[in-house]
């Protein structure tokens, strides 16, 4: 065993007793030598710990104490640097700054061979939020710190501005979204508010009537009253398909920040009614039930009558045919863009976007042939020949080929894996706002505020 595992585990001994104890016993449940346990003392005595006692009468620690941050193990370690990465790229510039400097602060301290393992790159954090921010962080930030109300000025996701006096309460980062949880005094209840979206704010001398601790109470009660896990959508009567497709219960499982927008959208274009059951990663995910439903343990999924699909892709085609009324997909004869687009982006696109967001290409000519897609370069090329003047992928009306590379290449461009290539963006312009790709969206940022948020 490494001296300083060995000391953060004596050290651990003493903790675990209130009264003397004896070197010897010390010593053999330590394994060592009596020798060697009155070195160890003395070693934790000269870091500052306070042991009482001397060879022969016994050792007591008292309370108070605490190891500096030499004893991490390799997977602390790994941890606090993965976690300061991603505060690093995720947060505002003031967050950053002090990401690097506690982990400055601790490399310090550690000895050689776990300062390497803080300093390694193995771990990384992809690309993330990138949108324009009117507002900076670190006021929001401030003005939860100090407890006080601010004024802001706010436009929806329909572009109505509004003016909103804010009780604050918290501010959540995800995946696609900065969030900020707030009482509002203009309607008179919790809302979640877009940090993006916000034009412009300033703190107010004024103070909410009650702590901001009651505040998070009163919140996450109202959340766990409004919460439901399965939320059913039904789309207005001039949208519900009509015929045998009505008839089987639709269900579809996800979680809001995950691919499961993809099907999402399809299923707000589709017009059918569907249920949601929205699954957690690494638990819910990963239950017997779920995995009866995908065995991969991931979303999305959709279950129609007693027929289970997986794969976002499979969803898209799957619920074109399925409901055809719904005009999603081109005569059976003239599939061959819309088939040849669909799983080009699933087969080529996805797979060579995740890796470039990872830092990682088929470099060598060699290596490109033991992947589907080749190169990343290659992908991108295809792509943008492929959308070039046009509006839709697979000829002159929508399809589910359109909901999927849209997707992928919406993606791409908000997290700034793929290049702001004009046959890209003029693309993308001409799909982002349909009314089903916001409603789906609107639906999922709900969904993700009351998930997320709920009680662990």
């Amino acid at each position: 065993m490494a001296r300083t595992h060995r000391l953060f585990e004596l050290l651990q001994m003493l903790r675990r007793r209130r009264q003397p104890v004896s070197g010897a016993e010390l010593a053999r449940e330590a394994g060592v030598s009596l020798r060697t346990l009155y070195r160890d003392i003395g070693a934790l005595q000269a870091m500052g710990a306070e042991i009482d006692g001397e060879p022969g009468v016994g050792y007591v620690l008292r309370p108070g104490f605490l190891l500096p941050p030499l004893m991490f193990s390799e997977e602390e370690i790994e941890a606090l640097a993965l976690g300061a990465k991603w505060v690093a790229r995720r947060t505002d510039d003031a967050l950053s700054e002090a990401a690097g400097n506690a982990v400055a602060k601790i490399s310090a301290v550690l000895p050689q061979e776990l300062r390497a393992r803080l300093e390694d790159d193995a771990l990384l954090v992809g690309p993330g939020w990138e949108r324009p921010q009117h507002v900076e962080l670190t006021l929001l930030r401030r003005a939860l710190r100090e407890e006080r109300k601010f004024a802001i000025s706010y436009r929806d996701e329909k572009g109505a501005r509004t003016q909103r006096v804010i009780w604050p309460v918290a501010l959540g980062f995800f995946e696609s979204a900065r969030v900020l949880v707030g009482w509002c005094e203009l309607r008179r209840a919790f809302r979640h508010f877009r940090t993006d979206r916000i034009e412009t704010a300033h703190i107010l001398d004024a103070r909410p009537p009650r702590r901001r601790q009651a505040l998070v109470r009163e919140w996450r009660q109202t959340m766990l009253t409004e919460a439901d896990s399965s939320i059913a959508y039904s789309p207005s009567a001039s949208r519900k398909p009509k015929g045998k497709s009505m008839a089987k219960e639709l269900v579809f499982y996800t979680n809001p920040q995950s691919r499961g927008l993809i099907a999402h959208w399809m299923l707000e274009e589709v017009g059918a009614p569907y249920s949601i059951e929205v699954k957690d990663y690494g638990t819910t995910m990963k239950a017997p039930e779920y995995l009866a439903i995908n065995s991969m343990g991931k979303v999305p999924a959709i279950k129609h009558g007693e027929t289970v699909v997986t794969e976002a892709a499979a969803i898209c085609a799957y619920l074109a045919d399925a409901f055809p009324e719904a005009g999603l997909a081109p005569e059976a004869g003239a599939r061959g863009d819309y088939y040849r687009w669909l799983f080009f982006a699933a087969g080529c696109v996805e797979p060579a976007m995740s890796n470039h967001a990872a830092g990682w290409d088929p470099a060598t000519p060699e290596m490109q042939t033991r992947f589907g897609y080749g190169s990343y370069a290659a992908v991108m090329d295809a792509l943008a020949r492929a959308v070039a003047g046009r509006r839709y992928i697979a000829g002159d009306m929508f399809t589910a080929a359109d909901v999927y590379v849209g997707s992928m290449i919406g993606f791409g461009l908000q997290f700034g894996v793929i290049d702001k290539r004009p046959e890209f963006e003029a693309y993308w312009s001409g799909l982002e706002n349909r009314p089903a790709r916001l409603r789906a969206g609107a639906k999922a940022e709900k969904l993700a505020s009351k998930q997320a948020w709920a009680p662990a």
